[in-house]
């Protein structure tokens, strides 16, 4: 099975708000989509790997293209609620699932929207992002040769 290497931000209830964000990611493959009761954006880089990294030069790469999704979230238009670049991050949770998600820290690259930061405790494992954004910073991608 195919795993899914891509940024993907929930956008709340406004098709419009997702369609504004897929075009700030002007150039890149990205997409609209319904996932619960939210729109989504995601942004699926070609060119990578579709079963994880399977070198350490693959893994650095898949780490460069999603700091590169990261800085481009950073200026993008506030209309997403909360982002995740990775494996299989499309529709990872619904808002309510997200909101009673007691392992939020362990999402490392999770952006969540203030609102969502302040709503579940203001944990501090998380830090600025953007203006209105706080995320768990991301570490990059790993490669783990096969035993």
């Amino acid at each position: 099975m195919a795993r899914i290497f891509a940024l993907n931000a929930e956008c709340g209830e406004r098709e419009t708000h997702a369609r504004d964000l897929a075009r700030h990611f002007d150039g890149w493959s990205a997409r609209v989509f319904t996932h619960g009761s939210g729109w989504w954006c995601g942004v699926q880089p070609e060119g990578l790997g579709r079963n994880g990294p399977n070198s350490g030069a693959e893994a650095t790469a898949m780490t460069a293209v999603a700091r590169r999704l990261y800085w481009l979230l950073r200026t993008a238009p506030p209309v997403y609620r909360y982002a995740l670049a990775g494996f299989e991050t499309g529709g990872f949770r619904t808002y309510d699932e997200l909101m009673a998600e007691t392992g939020l820290t362990r999402l490392a690259g999770l952006v969540v929207s203030e609102d969502i930061w302040a709503a579940t405790g203001k944990r501090a494992e998380f830090s600025d992002f953007a203006p209105g954004y706080r995320w768990i910073p991301y570490h990059g991608e790993t490669y783990t040769p096969p035993r």
